[in-house]
C-alpha cells in the first residue's frame, strides 16, 4: 500500500460497520468514512496533483475527512489549527499558495480579512460541487506543516508519504497497537503528535475517541472508562495536571488502560514515577522525535530501571548520531537519518540544517553506555559564560524547585567582561511575589559560581504559540534587542 489512505478501503472491506471515529456529538464506521473520503477526494480531483490545499479545522470528523480525502486525491494537503495567529496565517500562506483553504463558516469569518487574496471555503458548500472523473499521478507529498516555532522561525515540513508510513508501521510495532484497541485521543490534530495516532487507529483499525482538546481532563479520564479505552495520548503538562490534582479518579478510571503514551516535551521523572505507582498494569511510554523526523526513538518506563528522564533507544530503521564539538564532550548535537526523515524543507529552504541525509535537530544530548539517549538543550539555548558553555535548562530546573516557581527560563544576556552571562526570567504561582534573593541563595546552593544568574525579572506570563509551548527565540531576542 503506498499512502495511509489505502488502509480505508482495507478497513472498510474487513469492518464496515465498526465505529472509526466518535467525537462528543457524533460517531462514523469505517464505510462511511471511505464513502466520504471518496466522495470529497472526486470534488477535489478537479485540481491538479500535488496541488496544494489548506485546512483549518478543530479537532473534529470534518478535519479526518478532508485530510485523507486531499491526500487520496494526490494533492498536498497543509494543516493549521483554527487557534493559528494571524500572523502566522499569513505567513504560512503566503510561503505555501494553497489554492484553497478548506474550514468551517464560524473560522472562515475570523481569517476572511487577513490575507485578501486567499481563498476559504466552507467544508459543507464544497461538498456540493459537482464530481471529477480523472484521477490524479501519484504525489510523493503527503501533506505538509508549519513546525511550532518555540526555538526559531516556523519552517515548512513537507511529509512524504513514504515517511507516514515507515513511522505508523514503526509506532504499531513497538507499542503493539491492534484492532481491539480502542484509543483516547485530546491531542490536537494540527500537530505531529495527533496525527501520528489517527494514522496508527486507521492502519490497525482500532477504535479512535476524539476529544476537541486537553482542557478538561476529568472529562477525558472519565472518557477512558465510559468507552473502555485500552490507549490513552496525551501530553506530559496534561499527565502532570491528573496525578497531582487527581490521582485517586485517575486510579479508579484508568486501569483498565494497556497504554498510555505522550510526547510533545519531555515528561518529568516525578511524573513517570506517580503514574507507574498508580497504573503498575499500564505500559507508559514516550518517544523523541520532530515534525521533520517523527518517532526517532521510544522509551517505555516499565521496561527499564533508572532510566526514568531518557526518551528510549532508536527506532528501527533510523540512525541517530552525537556531533561533538569536542571530542572529549559529553554532549552533542543530535543528526538524525531514516526514511522518517524529510528530505527538505519546503521551497527548499533552510538547506544548512541537512548534510549527506542527515537531518541536524538543533538538539543537544547524550548516549549512555546503555544506548538510551538523553536530551540536554538546545544548541542555540547555550550559554556561553567566558568560554564555558552553560545549558540554560540545568538553571531552570534547580529553580523550578523552589515552591512559588511555576514556569523559570535562563537566558544569556551580553557582559563586556564575559561575552555572556545568565539573565533568569520567572513566572509565579498566581503572580504571587518572591524575593530576588532568595532566588539567588538558592541557586548558589545548586549551581557553580559561573552559572548564578547576574539578574532576575519575574513577568506575568511567556509567549506562547498555538499549542501552548514557550517560543524561547523571541524571548531570547527580545532580550538582545534591549542590551
Amino acid at each position: 500500500m503506498t499512502n495511509i489512505t489505502d488502509y480505508l478501503q482495507k478497513q472498510k472491506q474487513s469492518n464496515p460497520d465498526k465505529i472509526f471515529v466518535k467525537t462528543e456529538n457524533s460517531c462514523i464506521t469505517f464505510k462511511e468514512t471511505f464513502d466520504r473520503v471518496e466522495k470529497l477526494s472526486s470534488i477535489i480531483n478537479q485540481f491538479p496533483e500535488k496541488t496544494v490545499i489548506s485546512i483549518m479545522f478543530d479537532n473534529s470528523i470534518e478535519f479526518i475527512i478532508s485530510y485523507f480525502a486531499i491526500i487520496k486525491s494526490n494533492c498536498i494537503v497543509h494543516i493549521m489549527s483554527p487557534t493559528i495567529s494571524k500572523m502566522n496565517f499569513s505567513k504560512q500562506i503566503k510561503s505555501c499558495d494553497p489554492k484553497m483553504i478548506l474550514t468551517l463558516n464560524k473560522f472562515k469569518k475570523e481569517f476572511d480579512d487577513v490575507e485578501k487574496s486567499c481563498n476559504l471555503v466552507d467544508f459543507y458548500e464544497f461538498e456540493k460541487q459537482n464530481h471529477v472523473s480523472k484521477i490524479n499521478e501519484f504525489s510523493e507529498i503527503a501533506s505538509l506543516l508549519y513546525t511550532s516555532g518555540t526555538t526559531s522561525s516556523p519552517k515548512g515540513v513537507p511529509i512524504r508519504n513514504s515517511n507516514i508510513m515507515f513511522t505508523t508501521k514503526n509506532i504499531s510495532n513497538i507499542l503493539e497497537y491492534n484492532n481491539s484497541d480502542i484509543d483516547v485521543m485530546p491531542l490536537s490534530l494540527s500537530h505531529s503528535f495527533g496525527l501520528g495516532c489517527l494514522h496508527v487507529s486507521l492502519y490497525v483499525g482500532s477504535t479512535f475517541i476524539l476529544h476537541k482538546n486537553s482542557m478538561n481532563v476529568l472529562d477525558i479520564i472519565s472518557s477512558v472508562k465510559e468507552n473502555n479505552a485500552t490507549t490513552f495520548a496525551a501530553v506530559p503538562t496534561t499527565l502532570t495536571s491528573i496525578v497531582n490534582n487527581f490521582p485517586e479518579k485517575f486510579a479508579e478510571k484508568c486501569k483498565g488502560l494497556r497504554l498510555i503514551i505522550t510526547n510533545s516535551t519531555k515528561i518529568s521523572k516525578d511524573t513517570v514515577q506517580k503514574i507507574l505507582k498508580l497504573l503498575p498494569n499500564t505500559k507508559l511510554a514516550t518517544y523523541y522525535g520532530l515534525t521533520e523526523a517523527s518517532r526517532s526513538t521510544f522509551m517505555i518506563f516499565n521496561e527499564t530501571e533508572n532510566k526514568d528522564e531518557s526518551v528510549g533507544k532508536v527506532a528501527p530503521g533510523v540512525k541517530i548520531k552525537i556531533v561533538k564539538d569536542k571530542e572529549e564532550s559529553k554532549n552533542g548535537e543530535i543528526w538524525i537519518k531514516g526514511e522518517n526523515v524529510i528530505e527538505n524543507y519546503w521551497n527548499s529552504e533552510f538547506p544548512e540544517k541537512f548534510s549527506d541525509g542527515w537531518l541536524k535537530t538543533g538538539d543537544v544530548g547524550y548516549f549512555d553506555v546503555d544506548k538510551f539517549l538523553y536530551l540536554t538543550g538546545r544548541k542555540d539555548d547555550i550559554i556561553n559564560i567566558g568560554g564555558e558553555k552553560v545549558n540554560p535548562i540545568e538553571i531552570e530546573n534547580v529553580v523550578k524547585t523552589m515552591d512559588l516557581v511555576e514556569e523559570a527560563i535562563a537566558i544569556g544576556i551580553k557582559h563586556e567582561l564575559f561575552g555572556q552571562v545568565v539573565k533568569l526570567l520567572i513566572k509565579t504561582v498566581g503572580n504571587e511575589k518572591m524575593n530576588t534573593s532568595h532566588i539567588i541563595t538558592h541557586c548558589k546552593k545548586n549551581l557553580e559560581r559561573y552559572k548564578i544568574p547576574l539578574e532576575v525579572e519575574f513577568v506575568p506570563d511567556f509567549p506562547k504559540n498555538e499549542h501552548g509551548k514557550i517560543i524561547r527565540f523571541k524571548i531570547r531576542d527580545n532580550h538582545h534587542e534591549g542590551n
